[in-house]
């Protein structure tokens, strides 16, 4: 058995957007899901007049280029469920014509094993 899922949603405002991708395979005894799940928000956005003010050190803050990264495991005998997450939380620039956009995002990939069987 497979089980794919796509979910694309955007606000009203479109300054958010939400990105989904699940698969479920089911393989001896073992169903795997793996999720990867996108968040993009439009944090602000600024004309740019000129070419100089084009330098990222007159629009964006110092530390503006922080990522985290946060790893999780879980195992949970009862159910026999083991879950591995990894998220990546951080901010990055896109100029399009003469505006500069802060984007705020975070990234989630996340896999759970779970016994079809379980004891």
């Amino acid at each position: 058995m497979r089980e794919l899922v796509f979910k694309n949603l955007t606000s009203l405002d479109k300054k958010r957007r939400d990105l989904l991708i699940s698969e479920t395979v089911e393989k001896n005894g073992i169903r795997t899901i793996t999720k990867r799940h996108s968040v993009y928000i439009i944090g602000n956005r600024k004309k740019v007049c000129n070419d100089e003010s084009l330098f990222l050190e007159n629009i964006l803050p110092s530390n503006y280029d922080k990522r985290h990264v946060f790893i999780y495991k879980k195992k949970n005998t009862k159910q026999g469920k083991d879950s591995f997450t990894c998220d990546v939380v951080g901010k990055f620039c896109a100029v399009v014509r003469d505006e500069v956009y802060s984007i705020a995002f975070k990234h989630t990939f996340e896999v759970d094993f779970v016994a079809t069987n379980p004891r």
